[in-house]
């Protein structure tokens, strides 16, 4: 089997403890000078409709570095085009909002409350003094600020094979935090068994083939970042419905979107975490779906459903889940999800009315399954690795893959000499299937 060498891409978050007082102040005015360098930069691109970074270089480099000339010409790079980026994001929220013209248009971009400096790879460099890490920090016209960096076991083994990329500096009140990017390369080989995964609102339905052991399972790992998204709208509009003073409210509204961004950050973490040890433990590459142009039809489906479609972490979801697939030597395979869910696995019949909500039954052949599931069977036959096959009931999945069974037909116990399963987790990996 062929190995393919890939780059992963982490960020680790490091705690800052400046060497004196002094060190403190520096990066406290340099927090200041770069918020009012990126509110000019942002002026700038705004007034002159930028889009592009050439066009930004050509707006914003000289006037920016003529008024800020004590600062490192770094940070009027990364000032400029982040201000870009910011636009951007206006500008697709505007085009958005003048298709549909639903609710207040969206606000002008603002730099209102900044606590994030980037830093370009030149205005910093990691030093070891003693037994301790430095990170020295230029600001410009020859100052510098030193910081000791409280790094962790699994830091430290992260740093000690990889190159470091451009980062940030979170300044929260009197703490300091480095988010650290780092880039590795690492080895991924090519294996015979595969994962198929389908990502859902509340679940991922998995597909294993195990051509060693001669069967397929179907099961699925739960999570709850839909109801969770909904409870925390509710717990906006409420803030926002009964607290009249500005500050308390943005307060509030603040506290309960990090407690939201870190509580689906930690899911999103635990999962790709579990589908990743179950294609380690099986030797199995991961097979998703590519749904990069995924798309919702707005006008026909609930507002509710669209924020909660809107708001799946699916992009979050799928950068997790290939460095740590990655890291673990197991390669991840994009396949085309187009009717995936509504096309018949036993007679490819495709129709809108085979699916309702989570079930599947076909109007031509009239078989039943679980939708998700039929994804995953779709996806499978879509590797040009195997066929998926019903006879009398069951569905088999060929080359040399076992029988996979739904609930309702499955016997009591499997036929001699013949791999059989249920529609839920079989008996063989239970210790590796989690409800998070």
């Amino acid at each position: 089997m062929g190995t393919v060498t890939k780059t992963i891409q982490k960020t680790l978050k490091i705690k800052l403890v400046p060497v004196s007082k002094r060190d403190k102040v520096l990066v406290h005015c340099l927090l200041s000078d770069y918020t009012n360098l990126l509110t000019d930069a942002l002026n700038i691109v705004v007034k002159n409709d930028v889009r592009s970074r050439k066009k930004a270089h050509e707006f914003c480099y000289r006037y920016l570095r003529e008024r800020y000339p004590h600062l490192h010409n770094k940070y009027v790079e990364e000032a400029y085009k982040r201000a870009l980026s910011v636009y951007r994001s206006y500008r697709r929220l505007l085009r958005k909002w003048m298709k549909h013209k639903r609710g207040n248009p969206p606000s002008p971009p603002s730099v209102d409350v900044n606590r994030v400096v980037d830093l370009h790879i030149d205005t910093f460099r990691i030093e070891e003094e003693n037994i301790f890490k430095i990170l020295r920090l230029s600001i410009g016209g020859g100052e510098y600020a030193k910081f000791i960096m409280l790094v962790y076991d699994h830091a430290l083994r992260e740093l000690s094979n990889a190159k470091v990329s451009n980062s940030k500096i979170i300044v929260d009140r009197d703490a300091l935090y480095l988010l650290l990017t780092i880039r590795k390369n690492v080895e991924v080989f090519e294996h015979r068994n595969k994962l198929v995964i389908d990502i859902n609102e509340d679940s991922v339905a998995c597909l294993l083939v195990d051509y060693e052991k001669s069967r397929a399972v179907l099961f699925t790992i739960s999570y709850k970042i839909s109801r969770l998204r909904m409870n925390y709208r509710r717990i906006r509009r409420s803030i926002q419905r009964k607290v009249d003073n500005i500050y308390e409210r943005n307060k509030l509204l603040e506290k309960y979107g990090a407690r939201e961004r870190n509580r689906v950050e930690d899911i999103v973490k635990k999962v790709t975490t579990v589908i990743a040890e179950i294609a380690r433990m099986h030797k199995a590459d991961i097979v998703r779906e590519n749904l990069e142009n995924m798309k919702m039809n707005s006008r026909k489906s609930s507002r509710k459903l669209n924020y909660r479609l809107q708001t799946l972490p699916y992009r979050k979801m799928i950068f997790n889940l290939e460095y740590k697939a990655y890291e673990r030597g197991f390669n991840v395979v994009e396949v085309d999800a187009k009717k995936t869910s509504i096309t018949c696995p036993s007679c490819w019949y495709v129709d809108k009315e085979n699916r309702s909500d989570d079930r599947f039954k076909c109007k031509k052949c009239g078989f039943e399954f679980n939708s998700h599931y039929v994804a995953c069977l779709n996806l499978f036959s879509r590797l040009n690795d195997g066929v998926v096959a019903i006879r009398g009931g069951r569905i088999y999945a060929y080359l040399e893959a076992g029988s996979v069974v739904p609930v309702d037909v499955a016997p009591d116990d499997p036929a001699i000499g013949e791999q059989v399963t249920r529609e839920k987790p079989v008996l063989t990996i239970p210790k590796i299937i989690k409800n998070t």
